[in-house]
């Protein structure tokens, strides 16, 4: 479905609370959940160092044969993040005579290119609910594994708005890119080697409190965290279970759009409650994405 459809089906709705001064706070990460971008990731061979490109989706199916079998035995990981395999992830420096409209990062180049795809190529699982966050103005926080600055990755969300993909700018709470060395000392990774599961966690959790800091404690505000990767979705749960134990009057949610379905999840402070797994194409329908 087009946006300017959706748009047009998708009424405006004030928050599930408005009425009560609550506020609905929509977590996402980026990539393959709200967007599919062909940012390459770099495989070195263990004897010449010569670079093969990778997509994503080719990484997440064969990280564990990486360097031990199959057609990447001969090829590692080069974790610098600089000059290694997720340089495409992080900002590259730009001399400061070189005009700023030649100052373009990788992740702007390859969020232009794919929209210039069919939609359906570029919208990722979770893009309905980013675009029905963003519609409706709720406050959105990114939390990704990539390494760009923060204000790298506003400009990139921008460009949706700015090409008529978006109906306004994002309301931005936080945004984290967890890898990014300076958000890595934010989030007390102050010797860059925490896992970025743990760089995750503790995002969410600061996110979390930012928007109590930025809106006011309110036991009417509800908070939804929308994933597609199976990992993510239980340590994501986790978390919320820890954060529902501080805040126990406040609702919490997972959206897991993992597999082509969607699924919420609401957190109790002893227990879960899961809706039904609805088929993606049969889920455009905002009591899925309102919370």
């Amino acid at each position: 479905m087009s946006q300017l459809p959706l748009a047009q089906w998708l009424p405006y709705k004030e928050d599930r609370n408005a009425l009560h001064g609550g506020r609905s706070f929509y977590f996402f990460d980026l990539d393959d959940n709200i967007l599919f971008m062909d940012t390459k990731i770099l495989l070195f061979h263990k004897d010449t160092d010569e670079e093969i490109e990778i997509s994503s989706g080719e990484l997440a199916q064969n990280l564990k044969d990486i360097g031990v079998r199959g057609r990447f035995a001969d090829y590692y990981i080069h974790r610098n993040d600089a000059i290694g395999s997720y340089r495409n992830f992080q900002d590259r420096f730009f001399p400061p005579w070189l005009p700023s409209g030649k100052r373009r990062q990788s992740i702007e180049l390859d969020l232009e290119r794919a929209i210039e795809k069919p939609e359906w190529d570029w919208h990722g699982p979770s893009w309905n609910h980013f675009f029905y966050a963003v519609l409706n103005g709720r406050p959105v926080s990114i939390i990704t594994a990539r390494g760009h600055r923060p204000e790298t990755i506003k400009r990139a969300l921008n460009i949706l708005y700015s090409r008529g993909h978006l109906q306004r700018k994002p309301n931005i709470l936080t945004v984290y890119p967890v890898t990014n060395p300076a958000v890595r000392k934010k989030l007390g990774d102050s010797e860059q080697n925490k896992p970025i599961a743990l760089l995750k966690k503790e995002a969410l959790h600061r996110s979390v409190e930012a928007a109590f800091k930025k809106y006011g404690y309110n036991p009417h505000h509800r908070f939804g965290v929308s994933d597609d990767d199976p990992a993510n979705i239980e340590e994501i749960t986790a978390t919320l279970v820890e954060i529902k134990q501080k805040y126990p009057e406040n609702a919490f949610f997972v959206i897991d759009t993992s597999g082509g379905k969607v699924q919420k999840t609401e957190i109790f402070q002893d227990h879960l409650e899961r809706s039904e797994q609805i088929e993606l194409v049969d889920a455009l329908n905002y009591r899925l994405f309102d919370f």
